[in-house]
């Protein structure tokens, strides 16, 4: 329900923006993503919270305020035109409740299954989280045409209620870190050690960085793009539904996979195929654009599973909240610039031709960071 909500939103508040700055467009949705995504930086203070307060707590909290904040933006929806100030504010405040939920979330999963199925699980819980906005990005878009922003957002509300309402069916897990008082700034040292000692934790952090640029370029991109060239709102949707189906496909593979080869090796075979998509982004025409969209999703799919499981691995249980919010705070650069290019006056196909030569360089680096690495223990 959460992942549907999500799903409606983000098909929803794209257009609030275009319409509140209907003469700088690319600005304007431009400036949103990127108050979404500065609450990352503060990732080492949520990963501090996430280690120390109960796992069912924060949840049921975090999803309680969603619903309330975006509730109160589809009352306002249903005037004139929100504000842009307005939309920066809840932007960055939704962004910062859905990065704590997910760093929360994060920690849980681990908790929850024997390590044997560890795979299995987090292939589980994205197959769910990635697959239900196959039916969220066509049900944003239809509801666009019919009731408008307000009307999204309000469906949007009931179900970002979902999660408050079975939260309190979790285990009660105590805090990995119960009692201990927050140091932000010794936390993000602690959190940087252990990344900075792991090559393929570096290396996987540096293609996480760039698709976190790659995505805010993309989000910020994309529907401008529609708008332009096709048909807007319906267009956007479809490039999502398809996005989030190679996704989908992308998890649905690791499990079977990960029988006849490692992780490493798939998160090999996953930055070549993103590789691939990111360079059909070159071409302007709608068509190319959703199947460069499927392929990139594949790839992504393949390294979600695979990374976040790998990590998992690598990481203490008693660290993760920390290297989780270090990743986050590290990864807000690459959002924030993500945003800020997507806002220059260069073309679009330019941005996505250097984007494909990043990932590039990444793909072809990945074997080095392998040999390099003294995690040798941890291959699976």
């Amino acid at each position: 329900m959460t992942a549907l909500g999500d799903a409606t939103v983000s098909i929803a508040v794209p257009f609030l923006a275009l319409a509140s700055s209907p003469d700088a467009p690319t600005q304007a949705v431009g400036s949103v993503v990127l108050a979404g995504s500065l609450p990352r930086f503060l990732g080492p203070v949520l990963g501090s919270l996430a280690d120390r307060v109960s796992p069912r707590t924060l949840l049921l909290l975090t999803s309680l305020l969603r619903a309330v904040t975006v509730g109160g933006l589809a009352v306002l929806a249903l005037g004139e035109a929100v504000p842009l100030a307005l939309l920066l504010l809840v932007a960055f405040f939704g962004g910062l409740l859905t990065t704590l939920a997910y760093t929360a979330g994060s920690t849980l999963i681990p908790r929850l299954v024997d390590a044997t199925q560890l795979t299995r699980a987090n292939s589980l819980n994205s197959g769910a989280m990635m697959g239900v906005p196959l039916v969220g990005y066509g049900l944003g878009g239809s509801l666009l045409h019919v009731s408008g922003q307000a009307g999204t957002l309000g469906l949007s509300t009931l179900l970002l209620l979902g999660l408050a309402l079975v939260a309190p069916s979790l285990p009660r897990m105590p805090a990995a870190q119960q009692g201990t008082p927050l140091r932000p700034l010794a936390d993000l040292r602690e959190g940087w050690r252990v990344l900075r000692t792991s090559r393929q934790l570096l290396a996987m952090l540096a293609l996480s960085f760039t698709l976190n640029l790659a995505m805010n370029l993309i989000n910020v991109r994309a529907p401008v793009h529609m708008q332009r060239l096709g048909q807007g709102a319906s267009d956007y949707a479809m490039f999502e539904m398809l996005l989030a189906s190679g996704v989908l496909l992308g998890i649905l593979l690791v499990t079977p996979l990960e029988r006849r080869w490692s992780l490493d090796t798939l998160m090999g075979w996953g930055r070549w195929v993103l590789t691939l998509g990111t360079a059909g982004l070159v071409w302007p025409a709608i068509g190319v654009w959703w199947s460069a969209a499927l392929v990139f999703g594949v790839g992504l799919g393949l390294l979600e599973v695979a990374a976040v499981t790998r990590s998992q691995h690598l990481v203490p249980l008693a660290l993760r909240g920390r290297v989780i919010g270090t990743l986050l705070a590290l990864n807000a650069v690459g959002l924030s610039l993500g945003a800020m290019l997507a806002a220059w006056p260069v073309g679009t196909p330019w941005l996505m031709a250097g984007l494909s030569g990043c990932l590039l360089l990444l793909a072809l680096s990945w074997p080095w960071a392998l040999r390099s690495s003294n995690d040798t223990r941890f291959q699976t």
